[in-house]
């Protein structure tokens, strides 16, 4: 790793005159141009961050230090051009990272220096990093060579393996573009039907097959109601392009790494899923899948607004619309942004006769607080006459039973919640949530403690449940099995502040006062701002009429 070169002005000593020193400033060092970038970095001023790396590597061109710092900030921001630049420069060194290569393959196959991609591969392969990706890298670019049967090389997984379904896809769509068109579609409907990766599969496979001319067998391909498939069909009769082809190399290694990303994400590893998903898009700019793979990796490391923008060229007929509408929905809510999100799940809801819509904007209505709305809004999904994708009616009924008591108006939400009730009277979660509804409110304490007790034995291990129990016990006298049965609730979830709070008012009524104060204390580690007060008051004072555990 080179160091940090510390460069002196020496200006006076060439020029021998001060005055045009002082007309002709020396450019910044490397090490201030350094300490700028990681200042902008401290401050979140990504432009400045990136202008200030830029500079560094320019005035120092082979240090690897700053060159890792660069790369890793344009990744954040997008800059493909500065990423580039210092992933070329540690390609010179031995500090080359993994997914630098990977970013470095991808530009070498852009600019037609297929011998450079690959010669990136060999050095994977030589350093024994990301050995399973390497024959559909190899793929890739043996495509773009020309190679005989190039998709082949895709018929076995690396040494670590990558999952069956995702090298079958790379096959088919490599062989699509190989011209074999038999051997790929044959591979494309052996996915199953159902599952969402399929669906992907078969609309980049229809938008190839549209861009290479096939509209017939394109159309195959998107037999169904699936709403995906009724867009690209649209599009595909009005030959307007489907979007997210994969007709060249350079596509089908961007799809590639798009995969990759969405992969990492659901996996839980948002920083390289970013960093994928980054890469993708500098080789695919314009492919709604890959704008929805990069937006889920920005969100999943909370760049909300980045994911927002990310998501900026989804059109809203793209067979991908479906789920950016759905993802804009969940970063507005993100972002702060409540009211936009009920505006837009409210016009959509006005144009639909679909349950799931209305649901929709119930659920971001409730998120709200406008609880009577949100009835309003469970109401109509529950008389829609479209059902598909929606949940079962007592679930419906049981969240409009839960807006309307938060709108204070119980007996119609017990008139709700009791019709689920006959719908599903076995289902543990609507008999729970009756029966506590019904003790907040100090009401029918046997009947509550009944139902939640039919709930306990459909479902004993639940520590919700459980606490329910318990406090039921509380509420009926019994004081002894209450601290039983919410000990074992707080053994289950030890910080939760409800149980914590039903222990401490437990303990204090059989005499057991300095376990109350722990679990009141212990509660009010985790409890929300309206409870502080009254779990302060009972830590100090005790346990009243007018400060038990609601």
């Amino acid at each position: 790793m080179a160091p940090i070169t510390r460069i002196c002005n020496l200006g006076f000593l060439l020029l021998g005159s001060t005055a045009l020193l002082a007309a002709r400033p020396a450019a910044p060092s490397a090490l201030q141009s350094y300490v700028q970038a990681r200042m902008a970095e401290a401050q979140d001023n990504g432009p400045a961050a990136r202008a200030a790396y830029a500079a560094a590597l320019l005035a120092e061109p082979g240090n690897s230090l700053i060159a890792e710092r660069a790369l890793r900030q344009a990744v954040e921001s997008g800059d493909r051009d500065l990423a580039v630049a210092a992933a070329e420069t540690l390609a010179q060194t031995d500090d080359l990272p993994p997914d630098a290569s990977l970013l470095l393959i991808g530009r070498r196959l852009q600019t037609r220096n297929l011998p450079g991609a690959t010669a990136l591969i060999d050095r994977l392969e030589a350093d024994k990093k990301l050995l399973f990706l390497t024959p559909i890298l190899r793929s890739w670019v043996g495509l773009a060579a020309r190679t005989p049967n190039a998709s082949a090389q895709l018929g076995v997984a690396g040494p670590d393996g990558l999952d069956t379904g995702l090298i079958l896809e790379q096959r088919a769509l490599a062989d699509l573009l190989a011209g074999r068109t038999v051997e790929a579609i044959s591979l494309i409907r052996s996915s199953p039907r159902g599952d969402a990766r399929a669906g992907v599969t078969r609309i980049t496979a229809a938008a190839t097959l549209q861009k290479l001319g096939d509209k017939a067998t394109a159309q195959s391909l998107l037999v169904g109601t699936d709403a995906s498939f009724v867009a690209a069909r649209s599009r595909l009769a009005a030959n307007r392009p489907i979007g997210g082809a994969v007709d060249t190399p350079v596509r089908g290694l961007a799809f590639f790494y798009g995969r990759l990303a969405t992969d990492l994400a659901r996996d839980n590893a948002p920083r390289l899923a970013m960093t994928i998903a980054r890469y993708a898009r500098f080789l695919d700019p314009d492919s709604p899948f890959l704008a929805m793979a990069e937006a889920q990796s920005l969100a999943a490391n909370d760049l909300n607004a980045e994911a927002l923008a990310a998501m900026a060229n989804v059109e809203a007929d793209s067979p991908y619309a479906g789920v950016a509408f759905e993802s804009r929905l969940a970063l507005y809510q993100r972002l702060g942004r409540g009211a936009e999100a009920e505006q837009m799940a409210a016009h959509a809801a006005d144009l639909s006769q679909r349950s799931v819509d209305f649901m929709r904007l119930g659920d971001i209505q409730t998120r709200l607080d406008k609880h009577g709305a949100a009835a309003a809004s469970y109401a109509k999904a529950l008389a829609a006459p479209e059902k598909s994708g929606a949940p079962e009616r007592w679930a419906l009924l049981m969240l409009r039973g839960n807006a309307l008591a938060q709108a204070g108006d119980w007996p119609a939400a017990e008139a709700s919640l009791r019709a689920a009730i006959e719908l599903a009277p076995k289902e543990p979660s609507l008999l729970n949530f009756l029966g506590y509804s019904l003790l907040e409110r100090r009401m029918k304490i046997a009947e509550a403690k009944d139902l939640i007790a039919q709930a306990a034995a459909l479902k004993p291990d639940d520590p919700a449940i459980t606490d329910s129990l318990g406090w039921a016990h509380f509420l009926s006298g019994d004081f002894d099995r209450a601290v039983e049965i919410l000990e074992k609730a707080a053994l289950a979830e030890p910080i939760e502040p409800t149980i914590n709070e039903h222990l401490g008012d437990a303990y204090w009524q059989v005499g057991r006062k300095l376990e109350a104060r722990y679990s009141w204390r212990a509660a009010a580690l985790t409890a929300p701002e309206e409870a502080q007060a009254r779990l302060a008051e009972k830590a100090d004072f005790g346990l009243t009429d007018t400060n038990m555990a609601k």
